[in-house]
């Protein structure tokens, strides 16, 4: 049974507080209306709003790469201002397409490879398809599925893992596939693989797609312009692929793993898997609009920034508003650098949602997180503002270093016979609990910190407020230690450490800046 995207609800829309689900062809109708779409898996989401980027640059015409940069920002803020989508051009796009976006069709199922079914000789397995379960011979921790009972998923669910597999795939072995007598058992990465993704977030989930597509003429390479579903033809595995170009080039067209899905009999649900290569040695140069890349001070080649499932968003937020950030020379998403010249009304209020999914290259999913930073991407606009910001974010991880420095040696002067005075008698002291526990006090305040003075435009001081903060994350951790001398002296004698930090600030702060 067919599984269409366009009309089954599939997705969790909010508006007005409300939750409900909608299909495609409703989210676009009513965009204006909804406030955002729920994320049901984090990696998945990042996929799905490149996809829906490419179907909103379609129905707006900003995918024309004919135009100049004045003219595309022209044509945007003439959108914007319509306030919705043209119900017409919705409808004529997904009328042309409406054949390739069902998930389950025998010939061409969305974002799918039907040949797998005969070119593998073997399926995944429902457990490889899902992220939230364990595969193969994997321990099974949280959730408890087995390769034994195979589990089917609601179809609905099965959709945020298809797109999370082609982003963030792994590399390596992965089920077998014969094309034209050659069998291969192994894959590169996904093009979001490690990644943290950084999407515009509107009061609308309108907003939020015009305020998301890139600039199509940054990817005009001469190639095609053409997203999975729109093409003709399936592509040949181990021919010479089509030189990627344009919106649906960059964010729809690198992926490295083929992907099948086997329904259940009612069409409901989804009982099996196939997951293997899609491409022999393709490589993709292209930059992803939504992510951070900073410089290899080996190579000099600028690479995707990888996710940290411990890093806040705010540490990175100068990488989001300045085009060359620390010693890594972080560049930040073209799609933000874009966000700039959106009419101010709209960018007094925008927010930035960030997708991370910390993993190896092969096997290992961490973890994933969503982080949104509040509305002040107005800072970039104003450029000493800008690099003011991140003296304080970089002015926050001193002081922070020197907080962990001061506890780590008071830890090993406490117990090292030397108490403190000279160098360490002992080599085999650990660093001890309060460095981490230090950090998780700190990191949460120091961020209410910086977003409060960015909201006041006030960047003066901060060195001396993050170093009382530090001061008194000591005082805390330390206190454990209790009263005994030997202790307590250890603890005085390291305080000065903090002090260190802001002596080491490039001057006393910030000027004030005006509001």
């Amino acid at each position: 049974m067919p599984y269409d995207l366009l009309s089954r609800g599939w997705l969790p829309v909010m508006q007005d507080g409300r939750r409900s689900t909608v299909g495609l062809r409703e989210l676009f109708a009513r965009a204006h209306e909804l406030s955002d779409i729920e994320s049901m898996l984090p990696p998945g989401a990042a996929g799905l709003w490149r996809v829906l980027a490419v179907i909103a640059a379609r129905v707006t015409g900003l995918d024309d790469i004919e135009l100049g940069v004045e003219e595309w920002y022209e044509r945007r803020e003439d959108l914007l201002e319509a306030g919705r989508f043209d119900h017409a051009r919705v409808e004529e796009y997904f009328r042309r397409y409406a054949a390739r976006f069902d998930l389950f069709d025998a010939n061409r199922p969305w974002m799918q490879d039907p040949r797998l079914r005969t070119e593998c000789a073997k399926s995944s397995g429902i457990n490889k398809l899902l992220l939230t379960r364990p595969a193969g011979n994997n321990q099974v921790w949280f959730s408890h599925f087995t390769d034994l009972v195979a589990v089917p998923v609601p179809a609905e669910q099965a959709v945020w893992h298809l797109l999370a597999q082609l982003y963030y795939g792994p590399s390596g072995r992965c089920t077998s596939r014969t094309v034209a007598g050659k069998a291969e058992a192994n894959s590169k990465a996904g093009p979001l693989r490690s990644s943290i993704s950084f999407h515009p977030l509107g009061r609308t989930v309108f907003e939020s797609l015009i305020a998301g597509i890139p600039f199509p003429a940054e990817y005009d390479h001469g190639g095609a312009d053409t997203a999975p579903w729109e093409a003709d033809e399936l592509p040949d595995p181990l021919g010479v692929p089509a030189r990627l170009s344009g919106i649906a080039g960059v964010l729809t067209g690198r992926f490295q793993h083929a992907v099948l899905l086997k329904p259940s009999d009612d069409g409901n649900s989804v009982v099996d898997a196939w997951i293997t290569w899609a491409w022999r040695n393709r490589e993709f140069p292209d930059k992803d609009p939504y992510l951070v890349y900073q410089q290899s001070k080996q190579t000099g080649e600028f690479y995707a920034r990888q996710a940290d499932a411990n890093r806040a968003l705010w540490r990175d937020f100068d990488s989001l508003i300045l085009d060359d950030v620390g010693d890594e020379h972080r560049r930040r998403p073209l799609v933000l650098r874009d966000a700039e010249e959106l009419p101010g009304s709209l960018l007094e209020t925008l927010r930035v949602r960030a997708y991370g999914f910390e993993q190896d290259g092969q096997t290992r999913d961490k973890e994933w997180t969503v982080a949104v930073t509040p509305a002040v991407l107005t800072t970039a606009a104003d450029s000493r503002l800008a690099h003011a910001i991140s003296e304080m974010r970089q002015t926050a991880e001193r002081v922070e270093r020197h907080l962990e420095r001061a506890l780590r040696n008071a830890w090993i002067a406490i117990n090292d016979p030397s108490n403190g005075v000279g160098m360490p008698q002992r080599k085999d002291i650990s660093t001890g609990p309060w460095p981490a526990q230090a950090a998780h006090r700190y990191w949460g305040m120091a961020e209410a910190i910086f977003w409060g003075r960015i909201r006041r435009r006030d960047l003066h001081g901060a060195a001396e407020e993050f170093v009382h903060l530090a001061l008194d994350v000591y005082d805390e951790v330390t206190d454990s230690a209790g009263t005994l001398p030997r202790a307590k002296r250890a603890i005085e004698l390291k305080r000065g450490y903090i002090f260190a930090a802001h002596a080491a600030a490039p001057g006393a702060g910030p000027a004030k800046e005006s509001a």
